[in-house]
């Protein structure tokens, strides 16, 4: 006859190895430390990791020259659309859509398109532009006086005066050299300012 069989010898035995092997399984207590709070096993809950804001922004290039430089003659009475490709920047018939004109005795002035602004000639100059309502008046009016223009489209154009012809305290002919840029392109700026810039610090020389 075989001996009778020891079963709860074997259950002890079988209960010491499940117990050794959870024991080889049960996280220290601060082992996962860095886990992600939540997760089984996390003695203390650890603060999700914020990424740093990303900001894009910076200048492009100047767009291409739509017209220009040329060289303008400016009587008393003429009205200019600078968006015009036209030879004679549509100085007869602009109506609503001139955006520059010349009164003898106001100077050159704002018509229904344009703003015309105190800045140096410039494509960033004239980009950065905000204050507008300016003339150049009689008194003001003499060669190297420099402005920009944002036209009715929106494009933007620099003006130079180079001669001035004067009667009376009115300006009878203006000669000027203008250069227009086609309109620039859309920037999308990401900040996490509640009012980020529009434009970051202009370049050197411009």
């Amino acid at each position: 006859m075989f001996p009778l069989f020891n079963f709860r010898a074997l259950f002890g035995a079988v209960v010491g190895a499940i117990i050794v092997l959870a024991g080889l399984f049960v996280p220290v207590r601060g082992y996962w430390s860095a886990t992600p709070a939540g997760v089984a096993g996390t003695s203390t809950a650890v603060q999700a990791v914020v990424a740093p804001a990303i900001v894009l922004t910076g200048f492009q290039a100047a767009p291409a020259v739509r017209r220009g430089p040329e060289q303008l003659r400016l009587a008393a009475g003429t009205r200019l659309d600078l968006d015009s490709r036209r030879p004679d920047w549509a100085a007869t018939d602009c109506a609503e859509r001139c955006d520059l004109l010349l009164d003898g005795s106001q100077g050159v002035e704002e018509a229904g398109g344009g703003e015309l602004a105190d800045k140096s000639a410039a494509y960033y100059s004239c980009l950065a532009a905000s204050e507008y309502g300016f003339t150049i008046t009689p008194d003001l009016a003499d060669a190297g006086v420099e402005s920009c223009v944002r036209t009715g489209d929106g494009r933007h154009a620099a003006l130079t005066v180079t001669g001035v012809e004067k009667a009376s305290g009115r300006i009878s002919l203006i000669v000027a050299t203008i250069t227009v840029w086609e309109a620039p392109p859309v920037t999308i700026l990401r900040s996490d300012e509640e009012e980020p810039p529009l434009f970051q610090e202009l370049p050197p020389g411009f």
